[in-house]
This record gives structure tokens, C-alpha cells and sequence, in this order.
């Protein structure tokens, strides 16, 4: 279902009857005053009869505003849309860019076309959807891309990887030729422009993201403070980590919140493949087993050690209403908002999720994030550097040029400022530092700094994570997993018996799984 989400974009929802609501004569007559702009005072008359002028064509047009014309009004030297439309590279033609969402994915309709429309008004943006069911599909995808044949594609990581192997998306180096154009690239988070020419194979960069994906400590600062103890002055690793929430014990409060509240091996396995250890091995196409080690049976003891004398926190899985479920109640259930527990180990999504929870009256202290330093081999590196969402231009498109506007657009952040502080997409870890608020900077800095990240691991593992086989795998090794963490916490067995049974256990399945067939 496509509702707006947010006021400012129900007001700005009416069609423009011409061009975008601008006539090409009227178009040019605001141009002209804008043009006339200057930074003295003297001038500022002529700034504010400019801005006067664009209220009523777009009035006259059908456009209703709210904060866009509020800025445009303030004589201020530099008023975003008067100075966007001064100096529009777009000007001298008129474009209809073809722009791909998702039908689950509606950012394009409701976060980004306004307001690029704004700064670029001889630009119009028709919106095609493409089912949902092709998200995950690259093949299925391809085939709708060659018969829409768009120009500007909104695609998950896996979907744009292969599509950048393929040819069909321009190489994006080319168009940054322009001062302005590098410093814009260069602003964005660089090991994520990295991954993204890591996935187009060849180092070139096909495509540019608004978000970052990352993980990071989220860090009860007020727990730490009355319990005496020290907050880490940079990244920590796994070791570090478990060592610190560790100090808790018999605290009053959990030291660290489990990974995942429905599976107790998860914890584990994110401190072991961060540490460098190994879970699952691709052998000359089959699939082996090695999680019964040395380096396993200690975080093992470590993470049995902390759920047995309280200092790890295994909640209960969020139970959700019926007919849906707040952020203010999931909250309520949440341990680490209440205050219950120290630190949590998290994706940047939960940044968000702690925003609203603050909304809400939930969270009442102060807190941060720390950064994770990984072992240069770690086999989770995807979990430290991804992104959601790829935007790339069609091979194709005769358009380049006013999509590339619209990639940097989208991916420098400048569409925010039109977002309700309060509202979640405000509230995104981006792929530009700067367009964060830097008034948070102690909770969001540490997604950019995570330790040893290397671009091309995580890449490798995006494009593994896709694999049938894998995302089978890897389901087994959960559920398997969660079973020797049961039967060493409930029914007293030692690490050392359920580690070998869980090996034994896991090739089994691992080995079905290789023949291509279903595991039991």
C-alpha cells in the first residue's frame, strides 16, 4: 500500500499541471531573478523578490509547501533552493528520467522526487515499480530491466553486482569529472565506495548508496559510570569485549545483550567469526564443518560462562500485537533501552531504533557506540561494511547526465533536510558523515570506524551470502547451534562433548547439502 508517510510529503503530493509545475516561460523568468542573486546586503531585496516570485509559480502551478518555502523565503545568502536552482547543470534542457523503486521500497516516490524536483525543475521523474519478487532474483530482475529499459534503477546488493558484471550499468567514474562532482563522491564513507567497485568486478564504481550498513557496541554510558567502570578509548575486539561485559558480574545489571534473543549460539558465532574463526568451509565444492577448535571451545566457555553467572543477557523474543506493534512497546521489551544491560552488539538499524525509543519516553540515559576492531581474517566482514540499497544508471540511458544529478542527489543526503527530525528515515546511518546530525556524533561515529574492515571480504561475502546453498547452510548452523548451547546450559553437558556432536551433527547435514539436495 503507497501512503506518504510524512506530512511534508502529503503536502507536496498534488501533480503540477505543466512540466513540473513550471511553465518554460515562467521557468525561465525565475531563473533570471535567481541569477541576480548576490551575497551583499545591498541585495538581499532582490533575493527576496526572487523567492517571492517562486512562491507564486509555484502556487500558480498546484504545489503546496511547507519547510522547502519557509527556507526559500529567509534572506539568507544561502538558501538551498534558490542557490540549487542558480546554479542547476540541468537547465538549458528538459529530461524525463525512467526511476525503478520497488513496490516495498517507495524512497524514490516519497523521500527523493519532490525535492530533487525542486532543485532541478526542467527534470521530470516517472516512478516504475517492479514487483517485490524479483528483489532477491537477479535473473527475474534482469529480464524486467531489459523490457522497461529504465534509467535510473533503486536495486538490493546482490541484484546490482550482477547486473555491474554484466555491462548493463554505466561506469560512474567517467561522470565525475567536475571538482564539484569528486567532491561529493570523495564526502561519501570511502571502504563503502570501495565495496562498490568491488562488486562490479573490475574496480570500476557502477553504482552510489544513501545508507551504511555496519555494526558497532552500543554503549550505556551511565551504567558504566555508577559500576566504576572505564569506558574503552577505541575499537575493541571480540576478546575485549566479552572481557569487558565480563566486569558486570554481579553488577545488578547484564554486562552484554545476547546478538539475538531468539537463538543463545548467535552471540558465539559473531565473537568467533570476527575473531577470525571459522564456521562453514567450501572444500572443491563441498561443504565442511569446523566448529569444534581450540579458538571455538574459548569463546564457547567465555559466552557459557556469562549466561551461567548473569553478566550475559539472553532476552525473550519481542512479542508483537495482533494488530501491530509500536516502536514504544517494542521498546518496553527491549533490556538494553530499559537500562537492564550495559552494552549491546548491533547493526546501524538499532541507531534508529534507540532514536525512537528516546521519542517515546523509553530510554532515559546517556549512551554511544564504540567501534569493533576485527581480525584481519574475519569471516563476517559484510556484517561491518554493506549497504541496503544500490542506485546505478542503465548502460542504456541517454540520459546520464541528469541521472548522475539524481544518484548524488540521493546519495549526498540533501534530501533529509525535508524529513521530520523525528521521523525514522531521519534517522538512518548514511553514507555521508556530514549529512548526519552532527549534534549525535558520539552515537553514530563508530559505524564509520570500524577497525581492519577490508572492502573486498566484504564484498565476497554479500555476493556469498546470495548463494542457495549457503543461506541453507547457514540455517542449519543456527538451528544446530542453539541446540548444543541448550543442552550445555540446560542440561548440563560439557563444551567440549557438545562442540564434537555439533561437529558431527553439522557434517552430516553439510554434506547432504553439498549433493544439492534438501537437508533433513
Amino acid at each position: 500500500m503507497k501512503q506518504p508517510g510524512y506530512e511534508w510529503e502529503r503536502r507536496l503530493a498534488g501533480k503540477p499541471p505543466v512540466k513540473n509545475g513550471f511553465t518554460s516561460e515562467l521557468e525561465n523568468k525565475v531563473r533570471e531573478r535567481i541569477r541576480m542573486t548576490t551575497t551583499t546586503r545591498r541585495r538581499a531585496p532582490l533575493r527576496k523578490a526572487a523567492a517571492l516570485l517562486c512562491l507564486a509559480v509555484l502556487l500558480a502551478g498546484g504545489w503546496r509547501f511547507g519547510d522547502d518555502l519557509k527556507q526559500l523565503l529567509q534572506p539568507r545568502p544561502h538558501a538551498d533552493v534558490p542557490a540549487a536552482l542558480s546554479k542547476d547543470p540541468l537547465a538549458a534542457k528538459e529530461y524525463d528520467l525512467k526511476v525503478q523503486q520497488f513496490e516495498m521500497n517507495n524512497t524514490f516516490e516519497y523521500s527523493f522526487k519532490k525535492p530533487f524536483i525542486i532543485r532541478h525543475p526542467s527534470v521530470k521523474l516517472s516512478i516504475q515499480e517492479s514487483p517485490d519478487a524479483l528483489y532477491g532474483d537477479p535473473g527475474k530482475f534482469e529480464a524486467w530491466f531489459d523490457a522497461e529499459q529504465p534509467d535510473v534503477v533503486q536495486v538490493p546488493y546482490n541484484v546490482y553486482a550482477k547486473l555491474a558484471a554484466d555491462g548493463r550499468l554505466k561506469p560512474l567514474d567517467v561522470l565525475t569529472k567536475t571538482d564539484k562532482s569528486e567532491t561529493e563522491t570523495e564526502a561519501l564513507h570511502g571502504p563503502l565506495v570501495e565495496l562498490l567497485r568491488q562488486a562490479g568486478g573490475n574496480g570500476e564504481l557502477y553504482g552510489l548508496s544513501y545508507d551504511l550498513t555496519s555494526t558497532a557496541l552500543y554503549v550505556n554510558e551511565d551504567l558504566f559510570a555508577a559500576r566504576g567502570v572505564p569506558l574503552p578509548e577505541g575499537p575493541v575486539n571480540a576478546d575485549e569485549l566479552l572481557q569487558l561485559a565480563a566486569r558486570f558480574r554481579g553488577a545488578g545489571v547484564s554486562g552484554l545483550a545476547a546478538v539475538n534473543r531468539s537463538n543463545t549460539f548467535a552471540t558465539v558465532a559473531a565473537a568467533g567469526q570476527t575473531s577470525g574463526l571459522q564456521t562453514i568451509v567450501d572444500q572443491n565444492g563441498r561443504l565442511r564443518a569446523k566448529v569444534d577448535s581450540e579458538g571455538w571451545k574459548r569463546v564457547w566457555t567465555t559466552v557459557v560462562d556469562g549466561y551461567r553467572t548473569g553478566w550475559m543477557n539472553q532476552a525473550k523474543p519481542v512479542q508483537y500485537g495482533k494488530n501491530g506493534t509500536t516502536m514504544a512497546e517494542i521498546g518496553k521489551q527491549d533490556p538494553f533501552a530499559l537500562g537492564q544491560v550495559a552494552m549491546t552488539l548491533s547493526q546501524s538499524y538499532y541507531y534508529g531504533n534507540l532514536k525512537q525509543y528516546e521519542q517515546s519516553g523509553i530510554m532515559h540515559f546517556n549512551w554511544r557506540t564504540l567501534p569493533i576492531r576485527l581480525d584481519p581474517s574475519a569471516t563476517n566482514q559484510e556484517a561491518y561494511l554493506g549497504t541496503s540499497t544500490v542506485y546505478a544508471i542503465n548502460a542504456k540511458s541517454a540520459q546520464a547526465d541528469a541521472a548522475w544529478e539524481l544518484l548524488r542527489f540521493v546519495a549526498g543526503g540533501a534530501w533529509q533536510r525535508n524529513v521530520d527530525p523525528n521521523s525514522y528515515l531521519h534517522q538512518q546511518v548514511l553514507a555521508a558523515p556530514a549529512s548526519m546530525d552532527q549534534a549525535f556524533r558520539k552515537e553514530w561515529e563508530a559505524f564509520y570506524a570500524a577497525a581492519n574492515v577490508d572492502p573486498a571480504k566484504a564484498a565476497s561475502g554479500l555476493a556469498a551470502s546470495g548463494d542457495p546453498r549457503l543461506i541453507q547452510a547457514n540455517q542449519v548452523l543456527y538451528k544446530l547451534g542453539g541446540e548444543a548451547m541448550d543442552a550445555i546450559l540446560k542440561d548440563g553437558k560439557s563444551v567440549d562433548d557438545a562442540l564434537a556432536d555439533f561437529q558431527s551433527r553439522l557434517d552430516a547435514q553439510l554434506a547432504v547439502i553439498g549433493k544439492g539436495d534438501q537437508a533433513p
